[in-house]
């Protein structure tokens, strides 16, 4: 199954490549250990998405630009919200910004249970169906929205991706109670009622194998990049020990490589199961609790708030893990 993404993401590798061939994107993110620290971190959804953008002008990758961002921030909500849609930039180049990914139904995420429908409607489509959860809500500028177009012929679902404006007509989205953690990013629930979609705005390929699937590996490397950008520029505001800062560098230019890979390889999985194990030492381990220490209050308490998101989807994560590590076997 990993072959399939290997002739993609090897285009996609080029960038930055050395005269050997090799990429040379590492420096770049390690970068954030040399960046000037602002006067006032950054402390607002929309200054840290413009950011972003002007990032992107310079920095050739997503990845880079949102670690970047995210070391200049003050709370995990910043570092995921500009994570999060950095990863569906990696994924869908040239999307707009922010997106957000829309599958979840009330039965869950799995194929079966997307009852969301696209079908033909003159000379394009009409999208009808609700998902429970969308990243963002109404601030999303683009949805990426997974639905059923009909059955394959072995009975599974034959699912699709759509691209389609998140203002557009027949788009309905309703407020959901803050998250426990990172309430700063907002969630809605969203319904389709015979929204029209456009023969270009249907994704090529596969719904769930060429989006769906590489997109959990491809959030968690972007995500957890995110947070380690944000972890290096707390150290350097409160000012730790190099050697912290050298955990963090480590950690980054393993996911820095991570991201070229082929998601669905069982060794990215294998790797990246590691990267979390590293995080989970760092953030417990004594110099970071004095690192806390030092910091200020309201920012402690954020991480106390926050840092459970580090566990969301541990439990597929951890069976990605040995799934890969048994076929590696």
């Amino acid at each position: 199954m990993a072959q399939r993404y290997l002739g993609v993401y090897a285009g996609r590798s080029a960038e930055g490549a050395s005269l050997c061939g090799v990429p040379e994107t590492a420096p770049t993110v390690l970068g954030v250990l040399l960046r000037p620290v602002l006067p006032e971190p950054r402390r607002d959804l929309d200054e840290v998405w413009e950011a972003y953008r002007a990032a992107r002008e310079t920095d050739r990758s997503p990845f880079g630009a949102a670690v970047g961002v995210a070391s200049e921030v003050d709370r995990l909500a910043l570092a995921f919200g500009v994570g999060y849609p950095a990863a569906l930039e990696h994924l869908v180049p040239e999307i707009d910004f922010p997106s957000a990914l829309c599958v979840t139904e009330a039965n869950g995420n799995a194929p079966r249970a997307i009852q969301t429908s696209l079908v033909r409607s003159g000379s394009g489509y009409a999208l009808c169906g609700t998902k429970s959860f969308v990243t963002f809500g109404d601030r999303a500028r683009a949805l990426l929205v997974v639905a059923r177009i009909g059955d394959k012929p072995d009975g599974r679902p034959d699912l699709v991706v759509v691209r389609i404006p998140g203002d557009r007509e027949g788009i309905e989205l309703r407020e959901l109670p803050q998250t426990p953690f990172v309430p700063e990013v907002p969630h809605r629930s969203v319904r389709f009622d015979g929204v029209t979609v456009h023969e270009d705005e249907r994704l090529p390929g596969d719904g769930y194998l060429d989006y769906v699937k590489p997109f959990r590996t491809v959030e968690d490397i972007h995500v957890v990049g995110t947070v380690l950008g944000y972890l290096s520029g707390l150290a350097r505001r409160v000012g730790v020990a190099t050697t912290w800062l050298a955990e963090l560098a480590a950690d980054l230019a393993a996911l820095d490589r991570l991201r070229l890979a082929p998601p669905l390889d069982p060794r990215v999985h294998i790797a990246l199961h590691g990267v979390y194990r590293r995080l989970r030492e760092l953030t417990n381990a004594e110099a970071f609790a004095a690192l806390l220490r030092d910091a200020p209050e309201d920012e402690r308490k954020r991480w106390e708030r926050d840092h459970a998101l580090l566990e969301v989807a541990s439990k597929a994560r951890e069976a990605r893990f040995e799934r890969a590590a048994a076929e590696l076997a």
